[in-house]
């Protein structure tokens, strides 16, 4: 299926964006390799924190809040990745550290939360997890769960363990969460007396396959099957390297539509060797929300 890109520059009726909520999707940075520690505890390592901060972008935090799994790293990241280039931010912040600083001037909550549909959760030790982990070893990880992992599943009877239709239905899922908070969000960046900016900012730390798996199903259903697998093939089949994502851009247009802009980029070499830039119907981001719905009964 075929959508036609929406030019906002040159739309002859001049509609304009009034608000934008961004959502960035990136894997954690390098994690540390500590047996001492559960899973959930491990944190980045040095140069975990350096990729992290590398993609950090601006000093204005008033307007972002960052998200991760149940898993330090992730929180971390997403953490870093927001307020990295605040003056106070050193780049050697244990995860607690990092919250202290960025909460620093909050009354209330916390400009670092948890999103428990940012996790995966495989047994290896299943016939599936067994299949999945020997992707990963062969370094075909994406591959496999675009493939393999829904099929596999349903014929392992496994309808708890991560597929490919699953991890895209939950980013979906995140994504539909802004898109009803757009229209919110759009009166209130226009209201002058409340002195926003237009754009809402949200960093989501997750972990390898799962911001993958929903980029890979837009490809899919908006580009067809052959793009979506150049795509799997320009992350050398196994998915983001560290640090690495995509945006998701939610934009009201004249007050009262939304269109849901997903951009991403791979260069090699100082080449582009896969681009995706596209507007894709809400209809479609929901039918991932089904089709994991679907999977799961």
């Amino acid at each position: 299926m075929e959508t036609e890109r929406f030019n906002f520059e040159t739309k002859e009726s001049k509609e304009k964006t009034t608000s934008t909520i961004d959502l960035q999707f990136f894997r954690h940075a390098e994690k540390e390799s500590d047996k001492s520690k559960s899973d959930e505890e491990i944190e980045l390592t040095e140069t975990g924190r350096k990729q992290a901060i590398e993609k950090s972008e601006g000093k204005d935090i008033s307007q972002a809040v960052a998200f991760g799994s149940t898993r330090k790293r992730t929180q971390q990241t997403a953490g870093l990745v927001m307020g990295g280039q605040l003056d106070e931010i050193t780049g050697n912040e244990s995860l607690d550290e990092l919250k202290e600083k960025l909460n620093s001037e909050l009354k209330v909550g916390s400009k670092i939360g948890v999103d428990k549909r940012l996790d995966f959760d495989i047994d290896f030790t299943t016939d599936f997890g067994k299949k999945a982990l020997e992707a990963v070893k062969n370094g075909e990880y994406l591959k496999f769960l675009v493939e393999q992992s829904d099929t596999l599943a349903e014929s392992f009877k496994d309808t708890a363990t991560e597929t490919y239709s699953g991890m895209a239905g939950r980013v979906a899922e995140i994504v539909k969460k802004y898109l009803a908070v757009a229209p919110r969000w759009d009166k209130l960046a226009q209201d002058k007396g409340k002195h926003y900016e237009d754009t809402l900012k949200r960093f989501l730390g997750t972990h390898q396959g799962i911001g993958e798996s929903f980029l890979a199903k837009a490809i899919e259903q908006t580009k067809g099957k052959a793009e979506r697998d150049a795509f799997v093939s320009a992350l050398g089949n196994q998915g983001f390297d560290f640090a690495e994502g995509f945006d998701v851009k939610i934009e009201t247009i004249d007050d009262k539509t939304q269109y849901i802009h997903i951009s991403f980029k791979k260069e090699k070499d100082g080449q582009v060797i896969f681009e995706y830039d596209e507007v894709v119907p809400r209809e479609v981001i929901e039918s991932f929300i089904t089709t994991a719905d679907i999977e799961k009964e």
